[in-house]
This record gives C-alpha cells, structure tokens and sequence, in this order.
C-alpha cells in the first residue's frame, strides 16, 4: 500500500497555519486528490492541563502521534498536518532551552517518537512579532511581542536541526491567496516526485 504523502505545517503562532491547512486542502480536493487533514492537538487539550506547560506538550505529543497512526491508514494521496511531530519536538527543545524540563526529560521524551510518523515535507510559517500580535488582535498572555520574538529566534535555530524536506514562508506580506497558491504548489511538486 502506498504511504500517503504527509506535510506538516508549524511554525509562528498566527502566521496562518490551520487557514493555509483548510484552504490547500480545498485547493487539492478540487484539482483531483484525496486530502486529509490532521487538526492541532491542542485544540482538544483537556481544560485541566495548563497551556504552556510541559505537561500539555507530552498530552498533544501522544495524541498527534495516535493522529498520524490513524491518518497512515486513511484513503488519501496527501495527509495534511497541522502542528505534527516536528512541531512537537519543536515545544519539547524550547522547554529545554527555557529550563522548563531537564535534559533527561527530554531525552526520554525525544525518544518516544516513532520515526514511521514524522511527515515527508515541512511547511514552516512565520510572521515577524508585531504582524503575529495584530493578528491575534492585540497582546495576550502568550502572544505578545517579546515572547514571538523569543518563539522566532529559537524556532529559526531549530529549523536548521530539521533533516526532512522542508521550506519556510514569511506570510506577512502574502495575502491569503497568494499564500495558498505558493503552498499547493510546494505540495504538488513534492507530490511529483514521491
């Protein structure tokens, strides 16, 4: 059987990934192909376990991964992941680095992925801070400018660990379409040649 092609889509908070998720869905669906998607785990994130937190980032970890188990089974020719296993280790290397988990934590945790699971292509989105900001409508608790700042600095430094194929697209001067038509393009060019 073969192994639909899965993308995943990470990067900076409000730079436009479940959007371009939902739209290049709609976009391949209507050129002919099978699409599926795979939602954010942290939309399903018990309201028990705070946001931000170690705790919260191994719940979205088991649950993506129990995804991606299921969606390798779907009928598809393109599985699309928002927020998927690289963003996963993404929150679990920015917990080290911010000293919110020890390193032995996170090598037991580094060690629970299951390398069958993580996508064939990356799309990384980002949005300078002050476009991330005004996206959301203004400062919050966890959006605001110095935490997407922060978020971006590290975010680039881990990119370059990535070993997938991957690209990444500063949304911030794209509208909507333009950045749908560039991502579906990505994707069926990757598609031609898997």
């Amino acid at each position: 059987m073969r192994k639909p092609l899965m993308v995943e889509f990470t990067g900076t908070p409000e730079a436009g990934k479940t959007t371009a998720v939902r739209s290049v869905a709609n976009k391949l669906l209507n050129l002919g192909y099978n699409v599926s998607i795979l939602k954010e785990s942290a939309e399903n994130l018990p309201e028990e376990i705070p946001k931000g937190t170690w705790d919260a980032n191994l719940w979205m970890h088991y649950q993506t991964q129990s995804g991606l188990i299921k969606a390798s089974y779907f009928n598809s020719d393109i599985i699309l992941i928002d927020r998927g296993l690289i963003d996963s280790m993404f929150y679990g290397k920015k917990f080290l680095w911010e000293g919110k988990c020890t390193k032995k934590e996170y090598e037991k945790f580094e060690n629970q992925f299951i390398e069958r699971l993580f996508p064939n292509f990356l799309i990384a989105l980002t949005v300078p801070p002050d476009i991330s900001v005004k996206r959301r409508g203004g400062e919050g608790h966890l959006v605001n400018e110095e935490y997407i700042k922060s978020y971006n600095e590290m975010f680039l430094h881990y990119y370059e660990e990535i070993t997938c194929k991957k690209t990444i697209i500063d949304t911030s001067r794209l509208d909507v379409y333009s950045m749908n038509d560039k991502i579906a393009n990505i994707i069926l060019s990757n598609l031609l040649v898997y």
